[in-house]
């Protein structure tokens, strides 16, 4: 569970999982004081960690020396709806057989699955 606690400046926002915390801000151009990262960033942090770890734990259980990998997401509104781009550089000099299994088993990321499915809201009572 995260919890969010709000600070004295305009929208800067704390949050924490009770062992780890950051801060979440809007930025100056809506009147925040730019001082974290946004909602929308951490939505895009999320699925890029979760691609990247997702790489790193394949190839380390299936002997892959793998080395540096970089993941980056988008969040672009897309119709009704909003689009996740992502990109994915893997290090040069890797098989393509081996390329080829790392990039089907970005299918396996977890976030990848919560955010390809419908998802709902429950307010719950305090």
């Amino acid at each position: 569970m995260i919890t969010a606690k709000s600070n004295p400046a305009d929208y800067l926002t704390e949050f924490t999982d009770g062992s780890h915390t950051g801060v979440c801000d809007a930025p100056s151009r809506l009147g925040g004081g730019d001082a974290g990262f946004t909602p929308y960033s951490l939505l895009e942090a999320s699925l890029a960690a979760c691609l990247n770890m997702t790489l790193r734990v394949y190839a380390k259980n299936h002997g892959i020396a793998l080395g540096d990998v970089e993941t980056s997401v988008t969040l672009v509104p897309d119709g009704e709806g909003h689009l996740f781009q992502y990109r994915v550089k893997l290090p040069e000099g890797l098989d393509s057989q081996v390329e080829k299994r790392l990039l089907a088993a970005l299918k396996g990321c977890p976030v990848h699955g919560i955010l390809s499915k419908p998802l709902a809201f429950e307010r719950q009572e305090n």
